[in-house]
């Protein structure tokens, strides 16, 4: 059986700084609440490390956003019922657009809409908002109401292809345009002269080369699983561009800002999923002066707090308690109760057969449970018309820590349907 590591005893969740120039957490955060294997898999893999000695490198994700604790799915019209699954953390929004069924997990293109005020509802579907008003970097507006915020990127921002906002290539120059509340472009002499490394021709902009080498760092990793630290590995995955930042959509801007109360002047690009940020005024060697925004709490604070008479409603929860609709070709459906329940607590397998893009009525469901020291198995009575059947276990001492594979099956019309789901118990 697989072991995950057991969390960092004795660390408590100190508070997260809203300042862009904090230095990392100089004690790594417990393990947030997870809804997913998925998002669990991704935090763990990059942040279950950070603030342990030696390791200088802040967070991907973070703590999780205050408020946003029961936000478990989205509005998204393309998605299964029209919910995708998100889980949002300090500096990004995980989601799956095809949730409960093992779906990839990617990091929203949240920029864009903070920016441009259209709240992607679907492939082709926005909902037109006013832009944010929330600073990219540094202090909050309430004491830092002259920094630029994501409405000040309006007119030099690329949504798509190559634009009239774009730009030829740079690489090798020094960097001196700057930006201000109102968007205008200026020219400085920056406190530090740093280079433009890159072209991305498929956006049609120049990445500063600090942030390039940013995206490409390596160091300690966390295999989810086992929880073993592997060194020396990609930290933001081998293709960090597509799975992790996005292509950029601006040009890297030196922006006024106030840090922790005294004004300074910072480095901010922004990418199609994160925002970087680098702050000449930070000790330690050139990369350990990058930061992720916080891009996932201004996008919570644009959505459901400035827009709030808008924003959509955590997701349904159906008779299922958490299947999605039965607009799937998928031939089962599935979700368990808890991903992570305590020994001797009850957990619930809910289930849902698809034959031929319909429910399957008085289809039998059969559950094994293949916990460390022993086998579970349950049935549940035939599905009703909605399709859903359910059985419940409990969860047997001695299993924490440790990957369960529950092997689903159904019995319908003289066929058997298989598929495979996973959790791990507290």
């Amino acid at each position: 059986m697989r072991k995950k590591l057991s969390a960092l005893v004795g660390l408590s969740l100190a508070l997260f700084t809203l300042m862009m120039g904090a230095l990392p957490a100089l004690a790594g955060i417990d393990d947030p609440v997870f809804s997913t294997l998925g998002f669990r898999n991704r935090w763990i893999e990059q942040d279950r490390l950070v603030g342990t000695p030696g390791l200088n490198r802040f967070y991907t994700w973070g703590p999780g956003v205050v408020g946003a604790e029961n936000i478990q799915g989205e509005n998204y019209r393309e998605s299964p019922g029209g919910q995708r699954q998100v889980q949002y953390f300090e500096k990004g929004r995980m989601e799956i657009n095809q949730p409960f069924n093992g779906g990839n997990v990617t990091t929203g293109l949240l920029v864009r809409d903070l920016v441009s005020g259209q709240r992607q509802d679907g492939d082709n579907t926005f909902l037109s908002l006013p832009p944010s008003q929330t600073q990219v970097a540094g202090d909050d507006t309430s004491i830092n109401p002259d920094a630029p915020v994501y409405a000040s990127f309006k007119n030099v921002i690329t949504f798509g292809t190559p634009d009239a906002n774009s730009k030829p290539s740079a690489t090798g120059t020094t960097i001196t345009a700057s930006i201000n509340k109102t968007g205008q472009i200026g020219t400085i002499q920056p406190p530090q002269n740093l280079a433009y490394g890159t072209f991305q021709a498929e956006t049609g902009h120049n990445v500063a080369r600090i942030f390039e080498d940013y995206k490409n760092i390596r160091g300690s990793i966390t295999e989810p699983i086992s929880g073993n630290t592997i060194q020396n590995q990609p930290v933001y995955t081998s293709q960090p561009t597509v799975n992790v930042f996005g292509y950029a959509v601006t040009e890297p801007y030196w922006v006024k800002t106030k840090v922790g109360g005294t004004e300074q002047t910072v480095l901010v690009q922004l990418f199609q999923r994160r925002v970087l940020t680098y702050n000449p005024a930070l000790s330690g060697d050139p990369l350990q002066k990058v930061e992720m925004g916080n891009l996932g709490q201004h996008y919570y604070k644009w959505r459901y707090i400035e827009n709030k008479a808008t924003a959509t409603p955590t997701a349904t929860i159906s008779e299922a308690g958490c299947l999605p609709a039965t607009s799937s070709t998928l031939e089962i459906q599935t979700c368990l109760s808890n991903i992570s329940p305590a020994s001797g607590s009850s957990v619930t397998l809910y289930a849902r057969l698809i034959v031929g893009g319909k429910a399957a009525s008085g289809a039998k469901l059969n559950a094994k449970w293949g916990f460390f020291n022993k086998q579970v198995e349950c049935e549940a009575t035939s599905s009703g018309g909605d399709g859903v059947a359910s059985c419940a276990i409990t969860v047997p001492g001695g299993s924490s820590n440790y990957l369960v594979d529950v092997e689903v099956n159904f019995s319908y019309n003289g066929q058997s349907y298989q598929t495979k789901t996973e959790l791990i118990p507290a």
